[in-house]
């Protein structure tokens, strides 16, 4: 667990190249909205930040708020 999860929220954004949902490993096509992690304005070199198709990310923001 790193000390910036708390930081970490999703970010609606249009894919200018194709991607993998690290959620349920299927392709994010170009011009398609996905949702990456993001820290705002924390420089944190190194830190793995994942991409979440549209399904994955409505999934995640459901647990989130039932927890």
């Amino acid at each position: 667990m790193s000390k910036y999860n708390s930081l970490k929220f999703l970010k609606e954004t249009k894919a200018r190249i194709s991607h993998i949902c690290d959620g349920c490993g299927e392709e994010i096509k170009k011009s398609e909205i996905y949702y990456p992690e993001s820290i705002g304005r924390v420089n944190a070199p190194g830190i793995k930040l994942k991409k979440f198709c549209y399904k994955c990310s409505k999934k995640l923001l459901n647990e989130k708020i039932t927890n």
